[in-house]
C-alpha cells in the first residue's frame, strides 16, 4: 500500500465541537470535546480506520446539550499515537483510557462504548469503580466473549469481511455494509476518512498485534484472567444500560439475550432497525435513551 496515495484525514467537525491533543504518559493523545456540565466519556470500537469521530458523528452534538463529551481516540487509533513497539492487549488500552481520564483531570465520569470500546469501558469501571458514574455500552461482542460467549461458524461472516480489509475504498464500504444497517449513512466522505486513517503509519501494525493478542487469549491464561468479566461484571452494582441492533451483522444480537441472563444488575434495550452501530443506525432513538439513562437519578 503506497500512504502517498492516502492523504492525511480531515475532520469536518460542526461548530461547538473541537479538536484537541493532551500527552497521555508520551503517547499524544488526539479527543473530541464538545458541551459542558458532568463528564461523559465515549469510546469508539476498532475496525480498520475507526476514530472518535467516525464512531460517535451522530451523538457527540445531542450529548454535548446536555454533558461535557469527550470523543477519545484509542490507542492506535485516529489521530492518536501508534507506537510500533508495544503489544496492543486491551488492558493496555485500558490503561490508556484510564491514564487518558487522569490527564483531563477528570474525578469521576460516565462512559459510553460501542463494540471493543464497551468492552474497554466496562473493564476501566471494574477496574476503577470509584471512578465511574454510568456505563452505556452498544453492541458489545468483546464483552459477549469476556462473558464466556463465542461466535457459531455460521455468525463468522462480518469477521472474515473485517479480516478481508486490504486498505482499498471498496473494502472499506464493504466492512462498514456490515456494522452499519442504514447505507446512506456511508458516505464517501466517511469512506475516504477511514481509509485515510487505516493508511497512517501504525495503524496497521497496532491491528496485526490486537489480532494475534485475541489469538493467544485462547493459549494465554495470564492474559485470559486480565481480560475475562465473568466472576466481576455481575456483581457490579453501577448503573448500567446495554443496547443492541437487532440486525447486528457483525455482533449476534442472540448475545443480548445471553448476556442479560448474565447480568442481573444490566437493563438491556434492543434497536430494532440498527446494526452494529446502533448510535449511528438510529441516531435520534439512541441519542434519547442515552440523555434519558444518564440524567436518571442512580
Amino acid at each position: 500500500m503506497n500512504l502517498a496515495d492516502h492523504p492525511e484525514p480531515v475532520l469536518r467537525l460542526p461548530q461547538g465541537v473541537t479538536s484537541n491533543f493532551v500527552d497521555v504518559d508520551g503517547i499524544r493523545t488526539h479527543y473530541v470535546l464538545a458541551g459542558s456540565g458532568d463528564p461523559v466519556v465515549l469510546v469508539h470500537g476498532a475496525g480498520p480506520g475507526a476514530s472518535a469521530w467516525s464512531g460517535w458523528r451522530e451523538a457527540i452534538p445531542e450529548l454535548a446539550k446536555h454533558f461535557r463529551v469527550i470523543a477519545i481516540d484509542t490507542l492506535g487509533f485516529g489521530f492518536t499515537d501508534k507506537p510500533t513497539n508495544i503489544v496492543y492487549s486491551d488492558q493496555a488500552c485500558v490503561l490508556h483510557l484510564a491514564n487518558f481520564i487522569n490527564a483531563l483531570c477528570l474525578d469521576k465520569v460516565s462512559l459510553i462504548g460501542n463494540s471493543r470500546g464497551a468492552y474497554m469501558a466496562a473493564k476501566y469501571m471494574l477496574d476503577f469503580p470509584h471512578k465511574v458514574r454510568k456505563l452505556l455500552m452498544v453492541s458489545s461482542g468483546s464483552v459477549a466473549v469476556a462473558m464466556g460467549l463465542e461466535r457459531s461458524a455460521s455468525q463468522m461472516g462480518g469477521q472474515n469481511i473485517l479480516d478481508a480489509y486490504d486498505g482499498t475504498p471498496e473494502a472499506m464500504r464493504r466492512w462498514m455494509e456490515v456494522i452499519v444497517t442504514d447505507h446512506s449513512k456511508i458516505t464517501d466522505e466517511l469512506i475516504a476518512q477511514r481509509v485515510a486513517f487505516a493508511a497512517m503509519p501504525g495503524h496497521d501494525h497496532a491491528r496485526k498485534s490486537q489480532t494475534e493478542y485475541r489469538r493467544s487469549l485462547k493459549s494465554n491464561p495470564n492474559e485470559r484472567q486480565l481480560f475475562d468479566m465473568r466472576h466481576r461484571l455481575p456483581m457490579v452494582t453501577i448503573p448500567m444500560h446495554m443496547v443492541w441492533g437487532a440486525k447486528d451483522a457483525f455482533a449476534p444480537p442472540e448475545f443480548a439475550a445471553k448476556l442479560q441472563a448474565m447480568l442481573p444488575n444490566c437493563t438491556f434495550e434492543m434497536l430494532e432497525q440498527s446494526g452494529h452501530q446502533a448510535q449511528n443506525d438510529e441516531s435520534d432513538r439512541f441519542n434519547e435513551i442515552a440523555i434519558r439513562f444518564l440524567k436518571t437519578a442512580a
